[in-house]
């Protein structure tokens, strides 16, 4: 059963929300998000404890490339099916009454969508200074690049998380999924209300999972948005599925073009995933169509000869000869071999829904998050890494600053009533759509401002941690203009080979 919104604290609906004595905080992923996390936690000086989980053996988050990808599973990820029903949530030992401290069981069957989006040739699109964390603008030690392969991404999330990890109070804790939280008792002598106790599964190499426990006062979520596939329902897509399998594809699975040798190859998709699945298919494939929603109105990112821009498809025909493509201005593209999806990934957090739900809506957005960052109806349970696109990791580390501030006890924030008002407010605007959680280049000032102000320390006699980094117009002008350069390039390589 959900949880009851702070029925378990003290402060009522018109007061200020504050937190004291969290000494012993988790953190869940080993990403971008989970790196600066880290870096502010340490920072405070006032954690006994700070442990942080990555389910890969490696960390570095979707900028990790996996060399043995697997197909797009056809029998789990199907055209409009959620999250939830994708990938739900572990049966947990420990619900059954075992009360060894860990338990053996075989590994599991199910899906996790562990791997990564990454692929060959995945390169930012955001520049150097803007993707990076502000005490380490360079991504490669030798110097400035504007753009850099996955590879040195990953590196730099590697060495950002590894400088801490001899600190006394923290420990990193690769090859295990979180897979359950659930509210305990609190300790004697902690001012908290309650205790979350996490279970834990580390996949062995003898074919059997290992289940553990470990509790702690206050739970950070880092784990991004790449993991559960979507796949948009359009007439006969489930019938062209069915039929042929390994046709209809999602980018999560795409590592490289040499599948689509010779091969007449559609992608779904018009942003820069999209765009860079039809460049690198054009090196290979005959021909590469990418639909793009408003043709006239949408800048092309590729001129290759083989690449021609569609508008969206409106149905698949089933034919003779397989599978017909229909588009809205009526053209048709017979028995295309491969369409690939390259249309975005659900929110899901399989570990919250015994203790909380399902905390998202269908997938689309996480509504309860008030600044896309603190869950409403638990003050000890915040996230770091929501926000998309613009600014990247610099608005990471403004949510990830004043989360460190706020379960230090050194800030509070507005009553609860304020916070879903501005839930209510961002619903209106932007609805269940991409756009709820995007933190453009034109929002950025203001949403920056506004953590700026939450995260103000006014009392002067306490000492900041971290500091917050500055953010100017000078460097959100210098990213746009990037950006358009960056579009006119597309086809070109954004680093040397």
């Amino acid at each position: 059963m959900p949880t009851r919104a702070y029925s378990d604290f003290s402060f009522g609906p018109e007061d200020p929300v504050a937190v004291k004595n969290v000494k012993k905080v988790a953190i869940i992923g080993g990403g971008a998000s989970g790196a600066i996390t880290l870096d502010s936690l340490v920072a405070e000086n006032t954690f006994d404890e700070i442990v942080l989980y990555e389910r890969r053996d490696v960390l570095g988050g979707i900028w990790v490339l996996d060399l043995d990808p697997i197909k797009t599973p056809a029998d789990i990820v199907k055209p409009g099916r959620l999250s939830r029903d994708i990938d739900p949530p572990l049966k947990n030992p420990f619900a059954d009454g075992y009360t060894d401290s860990r338990i053996r069981s075989l590994w599991t069957k199910q899906e996790r969508f562990e791997q990564t989006p990454a692929y060959d040739g995945m390169a930012t699109n955001i520049i150097e200074k803007l993707m990076t964390f502000s005490d380490q603008k360079q991504w490669l030690p030798e110097g400035n690049n504007k753009y850099v392969d996955r590879s040195a991404v990953r590196d730099y999330i590697d060495r950002y998380i590894s400088r801490n990890k001899d600190k006394e109070n923290v420990k990193l804790v690769l090859g295990t999924t979180v897979e359950d939280l659930e509210k305990v008792a609190p300790r004697a002598d902690s001012d908290l209300p309650y205790l979350f106790k996490l279970t834990l599964r580390r996949r062995l190499q003898d074919g059997t999972d290992e289940w553990f426990q470990n509790t702690f006062d206050a739970v950070i979520v880092t784990v991004g948005h790449y993991h559960i596939p979507f796949i948009p329902e359009v007439p006969g897509l489930k019938e062209f599925q069915e039929e042929r399998p390994h046709a209809i594809q999602h980018a999560k699975f795409f590592r490289n073009a040499v599948p689509y040798t010779n091969k007449t190859v559609l992608v779904i998709g018009s942003r820069a995933l999209g765009a860079d699945l039809t460049k690198f298919s054009a090196d290979t494939a005959v021909e590469v169509y990418q639909l793009i929603r408003n043709v006239e109105g949408t800048r092309r990112f590729s001129r290759k000869s083989n690449v021609t821009f569609k508008p969206i498809v409106t149905r698949y025909e089933k034919t003779d000869k397989g599978f017909n493509a229909v588009f809205s201005d009526g053209t048709v593209l017979e028995n295309p071999d491969v369409v690939v999806y390259a249309t975005g990934y659900q929110f899901l957090y399989p570990f919250l829904v015994r203790s909380l739900g399902d905390i998202t809506l269908d997938g689309r957005i996480v509504p309860d998050l008030y600044q896309h960052t603190f869950l409403v109806k638990d003050p000890l349970i915040t996230f770091v890494g929501v926000p998309t696109d613009a600014i990247s990791f610099r608005a990471f580390e403004y949510q990830a600053i004043l989360t460190a501030r706020y379960l230090a006890g050194k800030v509070s924030l507005p009553p609860v009533s304020e916070q879903r008002k501005w839930l209510e407010d961002r619903f209106n605007e932007k609805g269940a759509t991409r756009a709820y959680h995007t933190i453009g280049a034109l929002d950025a000032l203001d949403y920056v401002k506004t953590l700026l102000e939450l995260g103000a320390i006014k009392d002067v006699s306490i000492a900041p941690g971290r500091e917050f980094p500055e953010l100017s117009i000078d460097e959100i002008e210098e990213y746009t203009a990037a950006g358009a350069i960056l579009r006119e390039f597309w086809d070109a390589p954004r680093i040397p080979e």
